[in-house]
């Protein structure tokens, strides 16, 4: 009997090897007939017919909540790319303003990739409503990437270099989850706060004294550990099992303040007695996303951070 070549043998193998991944590429293929029907279930069915057809995706659609996950995967897919896009173009930016409007949609970007991952980790318990919100947070980013183009009179070059349909396949997926068989949550409450809110936090923020429970204190006279609010905030543990709490005592603080740390919580003196005032605006350069007198960051939702009544912030 003849033996074979080594050729053959090795022609053999690899398509043996090759069988089972085309078989898998084509497994959960979809018919243009079958794209065209899911499609048309969505507000812009045009860039969802679009993608679905050049884009493969090994998951079978079977019912609506497939087609969510498959939404889902095929919008953040686009983010990505528009991500890594927007970060190429940036060396374009002819002006301040132009790049004050850029590094937010960079920032912004972030926040909606993160969000997406979250909505489509199969390890998070993620329910109906957790979809509807993160996703809208998502979407609610890009559209604040964009409007700070405009806000700045500068959406005539860079802004037509970033286009893409993400707003669109995210509103695509938000109809998709809200047309869902299942009944919304109604959000609950307790003792005045949502649920979510753990019972030491209702108890810190309805007490009176709440500043003699802080971990430091911030006064302008230097009596205290740190003499700026931002300074205070900037040296905060990143993340803390419980809440960190920073006194600021009576005075008008003129800064800006970015929290990046989770679980932070603000005191003051009171209403019209601990004043946070700042000077950036859309007139100065700065886009209303990057303008906040005291902005928070989130990386993960389970995380807060809370100003209290008893200080004035604008």
């Amino acid at each position: 009997m003849a033996s074979s070549s080594p050729s053959s043998s090795f022609s053999l193998v690899i398509t043996l090897l090759l069988v089972p991944f085309l078989f898998s590429s084509i497994a959960f293929s979809y018919s243009f007939k079958d794209i065209q029907s899911w499609c048309n279930q969505t507000p812009y069915p045009q860039p969802c017919e679009f993608y679905l057809t050049n884009h493969a995706f090994n998951k079978p659609i079977k019912s609506k909540s497939d087609f969510l996950k498959v939404s889902l995967q095929l919008a953040l897919d686009r983010a990505e790319r528009g991500q890594l896009n927007t970060h190429s173009i940036g060396p374009k930016c002819r002006n301040t303003r132009e790049k004050s409007a850029w590094t937010d949609c960079i920032e912004l970007y972030t926040y909606t990739i993160q969000r997406l991952n979250k909505t489509l980790d199969s390890y998070t318990k993620c329910t109906q409503t957790d979809t509807q919100t993160w996703v809208s947070t998502a979407l609610t980013n890009l559209e604040t990437c964009i409007a700070g183009f405009y806000e700045l009179g500068v959406s005539d070059y860079i802004l037509p270099l970033m286009s893409n349909n993400v707003t669109k396949l995210l509103s695509n997926a938000l109809s998709l989850n809200k047309d869902s068989n299942h009944q919304m949550e109604t959000p609950s409450s307790q003792e005045g706060f949502p649920t979510w809110v753990k019972p030491g936090d209702r108890k810190l923020l309805q007490s009176s004294s709440a500043a003699s429970k802080a971990n430091v204190v911030v006064a302008k006279d230097g009596s205290g550990k740190y003499t700026t609010v931002k300074a205070a905030v900037d040296a905060a543990p990143k993340s803390s099992s419980g809440r960190y709490v920073i006194y600021v005592k009576s005075g008008v603080y003129n800064e800006q303040v970015e929290v990046k740390s989770s679980n932070i919580m603000l005191v003051g003196d009171g209403i019209g007695k601990t004043i946070i005032t700042g000077s950036k605006s859309v007139g100065g350069g700065s886009t209303t996303f990057n303008s906040a007198t005291v902005g928070k960051h989130l990386s993960n939702f389970n995380f807060i951070s809370y100003i209290t009544k008893s200080m004035m912030v604008y």
